[in-house]
């Protein structure tokens, strides 16, 4: 039924254009043959003469362009070849002095170049002036004046080169040659003002042009456009009264079809858009899920970090006040150290001191067995003072209360006065000692003392863990690892007993021994090691070491060098001193 319905509407289509078309054909012959159609016609001819007309002038208004700024141009080289050429005797001047002053001869070279440069820009000057008959007057005005300038330089340099500076200064100072260069200077200056003033007027003159072919163009395309506008109206009118029959039979049939489409459009659209709706809204509900999860797992974060953050505060509150009670144990622990050491040490003193004037027979005289007694009290005093002392001195380093004298320290002078403070220990126990020589500039910046009782600490380990007839070696080197760290190494070799593998790592923590039975041969708190590499590392430097069981060890300590050296780590010959027993 629809079929049939759409063919009776395209059978009436076609009857009511065929209709519109035969009447409207005697319509358009009338058209055609009317004395608007031929005026309309004589329109149509109009936009072409513009536009031919505006092509001939705008054609003519190029031409003229370029001829004038050929001109322009043209002036324009005529303005620097003048100062080209002025420029030129400048430099031909300027060498000439040069020449007359220093009587250097390489000042001749701008003399001549400026003089080669002058004649070609004066024949090229008069080349582009040729067809000008005032320039040219001028140009023959200047060739006098340039050929004197040019042999009063000629003279001046040939005056410097013969006779000497006086003669050649006398033409310098004679005037002549300023009173030539002005008169060159005037006779250019009118060149270039006369070509300045027929550049303006040619630069005026093409302004001028311009501004005529501008308002022609502009006439003439709004006269084209006027006309364009005109006959465009008039095919417009003849084209709607000729496809306006056509138009609504067009009309006609065509609405049908498209409403139908529409409607059938709009119920796709509708379709699609409420299975669009639907997925959004399923969407929309997962998402509004989704949030909610969100939200609940951010407040039970936000609990937990609440939580944390109190646990840290309470976490922190504790360490601090642990922190301090460690801080107040350590000052008392300090200072019951240095108290007890104090205490300790003056009665240690008197024993010493009674020991030694009972020796000395002081009241009187000891039988001679008792000797050996009061050495024995003797030694067990020191032993017990050095207890004492490194006790004292590693509760100062923990307090921080040790007091560092810097200076500038000499390695050569330090090692020697350490060797007598240790002969007497080294030749008790049978030992080899050996101090290499130093470079004597070798200098580091540290305090003596306490590099003198780092070196004696390890010195006493040394002794102490070396069995009877072995080696110990004293050496000292620079160490230049880079432009800007240098170092002086002094080593502490022996051959003693050496220190196993899972020693080295705690060998410098205070009260650690390698053998820390009771029955041990050596004695000693186990505090020497560690006050000296604190008081090494006091004076910017480090002490370490390297060990083999069975065969010894080796005591590094790094300190700055203050002044360096011509050759470091340089082979030393045989020791200085040896001592053995």
């Amino acid at each position: 039924m629809p079929a049939r319905k759409f063919g009776t509407n395209q059978s009436a289509v076609s009857l009511a254009r065929s209709k519109v078309q035969s009447e409207s054909e005697p319509k358009r012959r009338r058209f055609v043959d009317s004395p608007a159609n031929r005026w309309r016609n004589l329109l149509a001819l109009g936009p072409a003469i513009v536009v031919l007309v505006l092509g001939m002038t705008t054609f003519d208004g190029v031409r003229r362009t370029r001829e004038s700024r050929a001109l322009v141009a043209h002036t324009r080289n005529v303005i620097d070849g003048a100062q080209a050429m002025f420029s030129a005797l400048q430099d031909a001047e300027t060498g000439e002095r040069g020449y007359v002053i220093t009587g250097d001869s390489t000042y001749l070279a701008p003399y001549v170049s400026g003089i080669a440069t002058l004649r070609t820009d004066t024949a090229e000057l008069r080349a582009l002036t040729q067809g000008n008959l005032e320039q040219q007057a001028r140009l023959d005005s200047l060739s006098p004046i340039l050929r004197e300038r040019l042999a009063t330089l000629a003279a001046g340099v040939a005056s410097r080169r013969a006779i000497g500076f006086d003669s050649a200064a006398s033409v310098v100072r004679s005037g002549h040659g300023r009173v030539l260069m002005d008169s060159i200077r005037t006779i250019v200056g009118n060149v270039m003002a006369s070509e300045r003033n027929l550049l303006d007027r040619h630069q005026a003159a093409e302004a001028v042009r311009g501004g005529v072919v501008t308002w022609i163009l502009l006439a003439g395309t709004a006269t084209a456009v006027f006309l364009a506008l005109v006959l465009n109206g008039l095919l417009l009118r003849h084209a709607q009264t000729e496809a306006r029959l056509a138009h609504d039979l067009d009309v006609r049939n065509t609405q049908l079809e498209e409403q139908n489409l529409e409607l059938e459009l709009q119920s796709q659209q509708l379709q699609e858009q409420a299975a669009e709706l639907e997925v959004q809204n399923e969407e929309l509900q997962s998402t509004s899920d989704t949030l909610a999860e969100q939200a609940a797992e951010l407040e039970m974060q936000a609990e937990q970090l609440e939580a944390t953050i109190r646990a840290l505060d309470d976490a922190n509150q504790v360490a601090e006040s642990a922190r301090a009670a460690a801080e107040l144990a350590n000052r008392a622990k300090s200072d019951f150290l240095a108290t007890m050491s104090h205490e300790l040490r003056t009665p240690l003193n008197a024993i010493a001191g009674y020991a030694q004037l009972m020796q000395l027979g002081v009241p009187e005289p000891v039988p001679a067995a008792h000797h050996e007694y009061l050495a024995r009290i003797q030694q067990s005093q020191r032993h017990l003072l050095g207890v004492i002392n490194s006790v004292l001195n590693f509760a100062r380093i923990e307090a921080g209360s040790v007091v560092y004298e810097m200076g500038d320290v000499a390695i050569a002078a330090l090692l020697a006065e350490v060797e007598p403070l240790i002969a007497p220990q080294m030749q008790s126990r049978g030992h080899t000692y050996a101090c290499l020589p130093c470079d004597p500039t070798l200098v580091v910046y540290a305090d003596p003392d306490k590099v003198r009782q780092i070196l004696l600490n390890l010195l006493s380990n040394a002794i102490k863990f070396t069995p009877s007839g072995g080696q110990i070696t004293l050496s000292a080197e620079a160490l230049i690892d880079e432009p800007t760290e240098k170092y002086a190494a002094i080593r502490v070799r022996d051959t003693g007993l050496g220190i196993p593998p899972e020693k080295l790592s705690t060998i410098f923590d205070p009260f650690v021994q390698v053998d820390a039975s009771h029955n041990r041969a050596a004695e000693g708190t186990g505090l020497g090691l560690a006050i000296s590499r604190e008081l090494a590392r006091g004076m910017g430097g480090d002490l370490v070491v390297e060990s083999t069981v069975g065969v010894g060890s080796t005591f590094t300590l790094t300190l700055g060098l203050v002044m360096s050296i011509e050759t470091a780590n340089k082979t030393t010959s045989p020791p200085v001193s040896e001592m053995a027993t």
